[in-house]
Parts: structure tokens; sequence; C-alpha cells
């Protein structure tokens, strides 16, 4: 991705302690400093990345996510992105994906949409979201997104008509489905003629293995930045030309026919 704008993307692919707020705290404020963001930069991190995926009430109860990411923002004058169970009025959780900017002010809590079947079923099951965010960074329109929500590219669509121009999405994608992981990011950027920035954990916990594979894909398709299992992090220099180059040349995004568009709640959020 050519160099035209200071600002830098981060996607970080922390190996995440099961159940452990604490060790996971300590650990992503290590990776983040090791990736060294500078002022302005967004740093990634991926879906529920203080407690691994997991739908146990016990381990998700008195979580101060938000609370740390808030701080953690602030300290480093970063945008930050992760993803954590957030507990609604009601008692009951959704799986989601918050937006913090340099000055530790919450811009975005996107609720997952798509469930994956082990969060939608049971006692413990997650509530799913029915709106999307786009949040305008200064550099960059920005749509957070979580872990499954990658298979469905109609919700992509109605965001990229939205505004979108870059959809940042944490996963905890297990290894057994790394290669669509890979492909379906690059369908993801391509069809929608956007960024992709994309963050997936490492390790294991007890019912899967994960490999990373965090990346940065141009709205070309190409992978500008692509992490193997044993990568801490991938970053890239965010291309505000190539995406205005890339769609005033090219009119798909222009062409698509809106009448086959569904319908989702969109907020936008400076």
């Amino acid at each position: 991705m050519p160099v035209s704008h200071d600002s830098r993307f981060h996607a970080l692919q922390p190996e995440v302690r099961w159940h452990d707020r604490a060790a996971n705290y300590a650990l992503l404020q290590t990776m983040i400093d090791r990736a060294a963001p500078h002022a302005g930069d967004f740093v990634l991190l991926p879906e529920m990345c203080d407690t691994g995926w997991t739908t146990d009430r016990a381990a998700l109860l008195g979580g101060e996510t938000l609370s740390w990411m808030i701080e953690t923002a602030r300290a480093r004058n970063i945008w930050l992105q992760a993803g954590f169970a957030h507990q609604l009025e009601n008692g009951r959780f959704t799986n989601a994906a918050a937006i913090v900017n340099p000055r530790g002010e919450v811009k975005a809590i996107y609720h997952k949409h798509f469930l994956f079947p082990g969060e939608r079923e049971g006692a413990n099951a997650f509530v799913a979201g029915n709106t999307l965010h786009i949040v305008d960074c200064g550099f960059a329109k920005i749509c957070p997104l979580v872990c499954y929500d990658l298979r469905f590219p109609e919700l992509w669509r109605i965001a990229a008509h939205a505004g979108a121009e870059v959809f940042t999405i944490g996963a905890s994608w297990p290894s057994q489905r790394q290669e669509p992981w890979r492909q379906l990011l690059v369908a993801r950027a391509m069809e929608n003629q956007a960024c992709v920035v994309a963050s997936n954990r490492t390790g294991s916990d007890p019912s899967h293995r994960y490999v990373g594979g965090a990346a940065i894909v141009s709205p070309l398709g190409v992978r500008v930045a692509e992490g193997s299992e044993t990568d801490s992090h991938v970053s890239a220099t965010f291309d505000r030309a190539e995406i205005d180059r890339v769609r005033a040349e090219f009119s798909a995004l222009r062409d698509l026919d809106r009448a086959l568009l569904g319908h989702c709640e969109v907020v936008h959020t400076r």
C-alpha cells in the first residue's frame, strides 16, 4: 500500500489467556508497545481479547475492559478497537467491539450481528446486534465488525454503501478454517473496494487452536501485510489516495443495485 498518509493500522494477534483478564490486559499492553504506534494510529485487537471466546457467565461478569481501553488509548494517544462481552441493562451480554479515540472517548460499541451457533444457543446465549457503526477517524471512515460477520457479504455491502472505507474485524477464528479466513478477507476488500484490517488470536482454548493470520488488505485485494503464527502484529500505512483512485476508476460501488440491499440501521460518528 503506497504511503500517502501518516496514520497507520496495527493488527495484533495475541495468545489470549483463557478467562484471565489481568494477564490479558498486561499482555496486550506489552504487545501494543511492541507495535510502537505513533500518535493517532489505529490499533486493532481480536474478538473477546480479554477472556478468550466464551459464553461462560462467571468469566464474563465484572469485566473492566472498556475502562481499560479508555485508559490505554488515552495514555498512548491512539485509536483502539477491542472485542469483549458487553453487558446490557437487562443483564444479558453481546459479543461486542468498541472503538475508543485518542482522547479516551468511546465512539462506538458494535454488537456482533451474526452469532456463531455456539453463542446463540443455551441459557448463556448472546444477544445479536442490529446496528452498524461507521466512525470517521479523520483519516478514514471505519466500520467495526466481529469474526463470523466475515461470512456474510450483505452486512458489509450495506456499510460500504453507507460510506465505510475501512473494515476493522477482530476474530477468534480457529486454525481448521484458516484458509477461508484468508480468502474471505480478500473477497470482502475487493467487492467493497475498501481496506480490510483483521486481527485474529493465536494459542488455544479448551475447544480450538488458533494460528493468527492478522492481515491488512488493500481495496484491490492485495494482502499488504499478513502475520504468521509467530508474529505479534502486522502494520501498514493507510493510503487515502488508493481508495479514492480505485473507487473513481472502477465504478463497481456506483453500479450496485440498491433495491437488492437489505436494511440495517447505520450510525455515523465523528
